[in-house]
């Protein structure tokens, strides 16, 4: 299995270029750092020869397995990163007359995502400094029809002199898995059963808390729109935690 690391930010020796070349130690073998600041990333122009992103292209076609860092700059990805995708969107995706944004020739790839932030876990984990980070290399793949593996998201990183061992295991650890396990691409029937089981329980949840509402159970229309208060509720907070908790922020 080929795995290529892609690079964007200002240090190529810094703490989130370390963080991903963990992943690529732990995956052992067949794999290459790229720093995209090594490249003059310039969107394609017709007649016009584009070297840096022919060799991109061929690097990343040439993978399976995509690793992404980008450190957090002011809430998002750094601008080598966004550079990178500007230029290449129209060679990762291909554009129908109706301006639709469909898979190209990169669909079926997998990816892992890495970043780096200033703020402390605590602080990430409550106030989302590396979502819109994430959220756009997410939209990025999601469009390409590349699907994604993991996320690594390293926080605390003022003052910070080298990656903590225990987050070199993590990555490593990833890097580990992605070499020795070739991944289901479809997992549409894995979402299919964790929805229903979900509805399932929400429903059960919900019974539940009408039993404790005597005024609930007095009639048909009582339960029914109590039913339909009682498990929206609680299904528009489960979605909320699920989307809060997401990333891996610690």
């Amino acid at each position: 299995m080929k795995i290529v690391g892609l690079y964007g930010g200002q240090d190529p020796n810094g703490l989130t270029a370390a963080y991903l070349k963990a992943v690529l130690a732990g995956a052992g073998a067949d794999t290459e750092f790229v720093d995209l600041n090594q490249y003059v990333l310039k969107p394609d122009r017709p007649g016009q020869a584009n070297l840096g992103l022919d060799e991109l292209e061929a690097k990343l076609a040439a993978a399976d397995v995509w690793v992404l860092g980008s450190p957090t700059y002011f809430g998002t990805v750094a601008g080598q990163f966004k550079q990178f995708f500007d230029c290449f969107r129209h060679r990762m995706v291909r554009m129908t007359q109706g301006g639709d944004t469909l898979p190209g020739k990169y669909k079926d790839k997998h990816y892992v995502s890495v970043s780096s932030c200033f703020a402390s876990a605590l602080d990430n984990t409550f106030t989302h400094q590396t979502d819109a980070t994430f959220t756009m290399i997410d939209k990025a793949m999601s469009a390409a029809g590349i699907y994604k593996v993991a996320e690594l998201v390293l926080p605390g990183t003022w003052g910070m002199t080298a990656v903590p061992p225990k987050k070199l295991a993590q990555a490593k650890a990833v890097g580990a898995k992605l070499a020795a396990k070739k991944r289901k691409d479809d997992e549409t029937v894995k979402r299919y059963v964790l929805l229903l089981g979900m509805i399932a329980v929400m429903a059960l949840a919900t019974m539940g808390i009408q039993q404790l509402l005597p005024w609930s159970t007095s009639g048909f229309w009582p339960r029914y729109l109590s039913f339909v208060v009682i498990f929206f509720v609680l299904l528009a907070s489960i979605l909320h935690y699920m989307t809060f908790v997401r990333h891996h922020r610690r």
